[in-house]
């Protein structure tokens, strides 16, 4: 018999002494064998997880339960450390924005003080980036000297000023999308006078030349100008070819107004489909080009019930509605970087369409949107403006009368942007996981020694992940938490909540983690996140990475 079976032999002998009878020892004994049996099975089991390692985010994710409660009693394993071998991505500053439609500045600007809060809650680097733009754009004029159509959106000195106020209160920059279906270079250049004039220097990062023409609709816009007169001058189509002509009109008109002006586009709803549209656009003369700009929604409003991108709880925590988005943009950072070009998402949303009731507004889009936010950046793009229509469902937050209100979608930007920081860089990260249990882990250094790591279970069960770092201090903890997936209140970051003035409200709830044997052991609960903040010792990233 082995050691520890003698020492429980001796153990059990003194029991005897003290009047227990042996048949009751040996049946003991018989108990202890079989737990000690099923312990060896158990760590079987745990090591049985697999040797493969891959980046996070390339597991394919089985489908959600859609509504199950947050909280389950079984916890399953998982391990995350930082890899040795592999560079970091850097994170370029204002990575996160923001994009709206030109008739919701005047929402905003009744609403300053609640605008500054939102903003400040979601910025972590940099000026924040406001892209004004949309289904909008192609409705817009400035200063019309006549009465025009119900349909065309009059952008006035009035709603300049607006503009104005919201780039001095809070430093933001903007780029302003023009019309390409209803105006002309002339009439653009018009526009881009004004602002130029009538912004603060330098808050203008650039004009995106059109929006989302690879889906224009001849028989929409009839419809949208009720077959008035701006009906008669609507372009029959638009190709890839045709619209490399018109940014190259825009383009030379605005240049003349002002050598240099930096310029955006094509805007492409779908840049996997249509990447000809950028190849065409860089083939020829593209005076002023900056960025090529893209758009992603993984779902959308739209579509019919039984097709792919119809919206459900369950889709949008799928691993397609981020990882799969996210893949869609790659031909497009490539075409892109071979012109020497950025690419930009000057809109991003889980749903499109203004969004479904019951997965738009819930819960799911606060796990989705950092998971999201990560997979693009990581794809290579440059920046990534989360689209926020006034009065739409798929919205992160309204400002009314009443106050802010708060959608889930915001506690996931303000997640995203907690991870963040000063020089931020993404750091390779390996996750031994099952498939099935649905989490997802990014790294992120801040600084010379700090290290956010940041894990999403999109699983109904929880997980207790040993996460591995060079550290031997206490790390800190915050959880992102609602009751369920279908939640639409009642979220809360760090144990507090946004309140009607933007104010984080609440007792702070923050874990501070001891580490253990095997790493950190960190829980997270089914459909939460849990943001582990380290402090590791001078140099110990630098040593880890070093080639």
């Amino acid at each position: 018999m082995s050691s520890c079976g003698s020492a429980l032999r001796n153990r059990f002998a003194g029991a005897r002494v003290a009047g227990v009878s042996p048949r009751w020892v040996r049946r003991a004994v018989v108990g202890i064998g079989v737990v000690a049996a099923g312990l060896v099975a158990v760590l079987v089991s745990v090591l049985a997880l697999g040797p493969s390692r891959q980046q996070v985010g390339v597991r394919p994710a089985a489908p959600a339960t859609a509504g199950a409660r947050s909280v389950q009693p079984a916890r399953q394993l998982a391990v995350v450390r930082i890899l040795a071998h592999g560079a970091p991505v850097s994170v370029p500053r204002s990575f996160l924005g923001i994009s709206t439609e030109y008739w919701t500045v005047p929402v905003w600007a009744k609403h300053l003080s609640l605008l500054g809060q939102v903003l400040s809650s979601i910025t972590p680097d940099g000026p924040m980036l406001l892209r004004i733009g949309g289904s909008s754009a192609d409705q817009t004029r400035w200063a019309p000297t006549k009465e025009l159509p119900e349909w065309v959106f009059e952008v006035t000195p009035a709603w300049l000023g607006q503009v104005r106020s919201i780039v001095n209160h809070f430093g933001v920059r903007v780029i302003l999308d023009l019309n390409l279906v209803t105006a002309t270079p002339t009439i653009a250049v018009r526009w881009a006078r004004a602002a130029e004039a009538g912004l603060p220097s330098e808050s203008i990062l650039g004009f995106e030349i059109g929006n989302e023409a690879d889906i224009y609709s001849p028989a929409s816009w009839r419809k949208t100008t009720a077959g008035g007169s701006g009906s008669k001058a609507l372009p029959k189509r638009m190709t890839a070819s045709s619209y490399a002509s018109s940014y190259r009109a825009y383009a030379k008109a605005l240049n003349r107004m002002d050598r240099g002006v930096p310029l955006f586009g094509p805007a492409l709803s779908d840049p996997a489909a249509h990447l000809s549209w950028i190849s065409h656009l860089l083939a020829g003369p593209h005076l002023g080009l900056r960025a090529i700009t893209v758009h992603r929604y993984p779902l959308s409003a739209c579509s019919q019930p039984g097709t792919k991108t119809f919206p459900t709880i369950a889709r949008v925590l799928s691993e397609n509605a981020t990882a799969g988005m996210a893949r869609t943009i790659g031909g497009a950072v490539r075409t892109a970087r071979r012109a020497g070009l950025p690419v930009r998402l000057t809109e991003i949303n889980s749903v499109t369409c203004g969004g479904r009731k019951g997965v738009s507004n819930t819960f799911a889009t606060a796990l989705w949107a950092p998971d999201a936010l990560f997979e693009l950046l990581r794809a290579g793009a440059s920046s990534a403006a989360v689209h926020v229509r006034a009065n739409a469902i798929n919205m992160a937050f309204s400002l009314t009368r009443h106050g802010l209100v708060a959608n889930p979608l915001l506690y996931g930007l303000a997640l995203f942007a907690r991870t963040l920081g000063p020089n931020s860089q993404l750091l390779p990260l390996a996750l031994q996981a099952r498939p099935a249990l649905r989490l997802k882990a990014w790294a992120v250094r801040v600084g010379a020694n700090t290290v956010h790591v940041l894990l999403i279970n999109k699983g109904t069960r929880a997980v207790r992940v040993s996460l591995q770092l060079p550290a031997t201090a206490p790390v800190t903890a915050q959880q992102l938490l609602a009751r369920s997936a279908r939640a639409t209140s009642g979220v809360t970051l760090a144990g507090q909540h946004l309140d009607a003035r933007g104010r984080w409200v609440g007792k702070p709830a923050l874990q501070t983690i001891e580490p253990g044997a095997a790493g950190y052991p960190v829980t997270v609960r089914g459909l939460s996140a849990t943001l582990v903040t380290a402090t590791l010792p001078a140099g110990a990233l630098a040593a880890k990475h070093r080639r």
